[in-house]
Formats: structure tokens, sequence, C-alpha cells
């Protein structure tokens, strides 16, 4: 800690007293000091963190994933399309990822998988200096560098560069987002919040649940605003928010208008997804569902091994499904019955669902996403992740100063861990917010040092 400057001393009051211009390290410069005036020991440790994130990225991405899966197959293929094709193919998958790979292809002069890969690296170096800035805005310096190394050489993004996956441009765009929102909740000007508008557009496109998420981002730029100023620019910084959202969202809309005939956001599939989300007999869950189809409409016996589930198609199992309402198309027909579902089995076994509905949360975040994070050493490792995290944003909420910051990146993690309860609950969806989990872990280890060398001064 010596490379700060001076000695931690980072208690919650001392960051209530005055969350803006203190820092942890109690000598470097205040928190809306620019990069270039950090102490250059400051900025050495952060070019190594930022280094070392980019280097096990670049590593990831040229060691590429043998059998990605499905989703990564889907996304490459949509990619190639818009490339040769100028054409999208299945509305299903969102168009964030493959708009950006499609462009890389288009300014590279050919489909270079390994370059594509190495720029989505890049962003995730990015990302990594998104969240020092985050950190360093909520809980001071020591506290933003703590976060950055964590989410620079947290496994899940090395394995997710080595394939085409949305999660990590989605963390790249949260993320920013979240920043964005810190800088403009600073700025006079209420064009500022055009910003992170716009970043949350580009993050709907790319993920389409985030959709509502933006909605209740808008409501903190107008607590922030109405805090700060009076309710007319509350309401004022809001509205531009989501009107720009919208405008990066619009021209993908009004494609679906003209290719689909129907109004749709980002995405079809939903009713896919709702599907699987409220069938009881499946767990909520996409391969327990795939197991219990099997048995339905194959008459597959127990034990269904994880060969034969890999060489089953999950698209005829769930066309088998949809025909209870030929005359609907195949995603309306799965949410209806999805609707359907919910219903019935709220109605007939209430304690069922909503044990279904907890396992499902816990699935979300009992451990981290990828075959990494699937070892007993990583298990723990995520989950004592997750508790740093929670004691951080709590000992950040209860600091008058930091509470709206607090509050405004757990907001993210609250609504996916609702969502996770309702729609499909896979780790994927935590991967985006793990640099704002980071944040808050950071802002603990930099308090507990600060309690421990405050107790050796004593």
């Amino acid at each position: 800690m010596s490379a700060l400057g001076g000695t931690l001393f980072w208690p919650p009051m001392a960051v209530a007293a005055d969350a803006r211009t203190t820092v942890v390290d109690g000598s470097g410069p205040p928190a809306r000091a620019r990069l270039r005036d950090l102490p250059r020991g400051t900025l050495i440790i952060l070019g190594a963190i930022l280094l070392a994130g980019l280097a096990v990225r670049v590593w990831g991405a040229a060691h590429p994933v043998v059998a990605p899966g499905p989703d990564a197959d889907a996304y490459t293929s949509l990619a190639r399309s818009l490339y040769e094709d100028q054409a999208y193919g299945s509305s299903d998958w969102s168009p964030g990822l493959p708009l950006l790979i499609s462009a890389i292809y288009y300014v590279t002069g050919g489909e270079h998988t390994l370059i594509a890969r190495v720029v989505i690296a890049g962003l995730g170096a990015v990302m990594v200096l998104f969240t020092f800035q985050i950190g360093r805005r909520v809980a001071g310096v020591a506290a933003g560098l703590v976060a950055a190394a964590l989410v620079a050489t947290y496994p899940t993004y090395i394995e997710n560069t080595a394939q085409y996956l949305s999660e990590p441009l989605a963390a790249f765009l949260l993320a920013g987002g979240l920043l964005a929102m810190l800088w403009a909740a600073d700025q006079p000007r209420l064009l500022a919040w055009a910003l992170p508008g716009a970043a949350f557009g580009a993050l709907i496109l790319t993920r389409p649940e985030y959709q509502a998420i933006v909605v209740l981002l808008a409501g903190f730029a107008l607590w922030r605003v109405r805090r700060d100023a009076d309710l007319r620019r509350g309401v004022a910084a809001a509205c531009i928010l989501l009107a720009v959202a919208g405008v990066v969202v619009a021209p993908w809309m009004v494609r679906n208008r003209i290719v689909l005939d129907k109004w749709v956001p980002v995405s079809t599939g939903g009713g896919k997804a709702l599907f699987v989300a409220t069938y009881l007999p499946g767990d909520g869950r996409q391969v327990p569902t795939k197991r219990e189809l099997m048995r339905r409409f194959l008459a597959a016996k127990d034990p269904i091994t994880t060969d034969e589930l890999r060489a089953q198609s999950m698209t005829p199992l769930l066309d088998r499904v949809a025909r209870k309402y030929p005359d609907m198309p195949r995603d309306e027909a799965l949410g209806r019955i999805g609707k359907e579902n919910l219903r019935k089995y709220l109605s007939e076994d209430p304690l069922g669902y909503a044990d279904m509905s907890f396992r499902k949360f816990l699935n979300v975040w009992e451990r981290g996403s990828s075959p990494y994070m699937r070892d007993w050493g990583w298990v723990a490792y995520h989950r004592a992740l997750l508790l740093a995290g929670i004691a951080g944003c709590f000992l950040l909420a209860l600091a008058a100063r930091t509470r709206w910051e607090a509050l405004l990146l757990a907001a993210p993690i609250a609504a996916i861990s609702v969502l996770g309860t309702i729609l499909l609950a896979v780790p994927r969806r935590q991967v985006p917010l793990m640099p704002v989990i980071c944040v808050f872990a950071g802002a603990l280890v930099v308090w507990v040092v600060a309690r421990v060398q405050a107790r050796r001064a004593g």
C-alpha cells in the first residue's frame, strides 16, 4: 500500500463525510481527479493490472474453445451471415455481438475470427479500467485497484474470450454505462445523461433482459438529479437516458417490424424461455427440461447420459410442445403454454413452484460461469467473492454520501436475481455483473485492511 502514498484510513464514516473527495489512502488526489493526475505508483500498479487483464484475455482469444456450444455457434453463424449475405439469420438471438463481429470482419476485410476475439479481449481490458474508475469514484483509489485486479483475473472472462459469447460485451457495456451514470451525476448539463443512455441501448441489443433494468436505472437518474436540483430536472434526466437508449434500439425494432411483420424490441425466443422457466417437471432449467421432454416424447429411459443429451437437439422437442397450438407461430405458442404453466403450477403446487424458483436463484449465483469455475477451489473463491461483495455493498449503503452509488450499483444485481427466479436461471446471467461485485468486494477489503492498521497504530 505504500505505493499509494500513505496509510489507509477508510472507515465508512469517513466516506459518509465526503464521498467525492475522500480516498482510501489518505494522501492521493480526490476521486474526481483525472487518471493522469494520480500518483505515479498508483498508475504503475493500475498499468500492471490492465496489462495482466489484457494478456490473459488475449491468451484466451488465441486458444479458442473447440466445441463452444449452441450459443457460440449461433453467434458465429449470424456474424458470418451478416458479413457475407448482409442478412440476419434467426431472430431468436440478440444482435449486439453479431453486429460487432461482422463490423470487425468488414473493417479487416475477411472473416478473421482471431482478430475479432482479440478486439473483444481489448474491450475486456477497458472493462477492467471501467471497474477501477467505478471503485475509485465510490470507495477510493485503493478499492478501485483491488476491484480491477479481481475482475482482471476472474477466470470466466478468460474462457469467454475463447469463444463468441455475448457476456463479455455485456460486461463492458454495463460497466461503461454505470460509470457514465456516476460521471453524469456530477455534471451540470442534463445532456450528460445521454452517454449512459447510449451505453444501455447497446446493452439491450446485446442482452435483452436489460430492457426493464434500464428503466429502473433511469429511476436512479431521476432520484439523483431531483436530490441535487429539482423534480423537473430529474424527470428530464431520466427521459434523456431512456430516449437515447431507445434511439439506439429503434433501428433494430424497425428491422424486426419489416422482417417479422410485428413489433419485436430485440429478439424472439422469449416464448421458449418462458416455457422452460415455468416447466416444473423440468425444474425450470434447460437441461432437466430436455431430459423430461426426451422421456415424454422419445420414451427415453433413465439414466439419460450426457452424450445422449448432447446428441439430441432441443428444437424438435419444443416443436412437439408447440403443436398444442398449431395455428400459432412456435414462439407464441410456447409463450402461451409458459403462461399456462405458471397459472397451473402456482395453483396446484405453490410450494413446489416456490422451491423451484429458489433453486433457480441459487443456480444463478452458487458458482461461476464456464467450465473453469466448476472446480471446488474456484467455487469456493466465487462464493467468497460474493460474500465480500454483499458486505461491501452493505458498508457503502450505510454511508449517506455513498448510498445512492451503492444502491445504483446493486440495482442490476438485484434485478437479475429476481429475473433468475422468473425466467431461465443460468450462471451466465451473473457474468456482466461481476465487475460491480468486485467493486463491492474491493471496498470491503480496503475497509478490513484499514481497520487492522488502525488497531495496530492504536
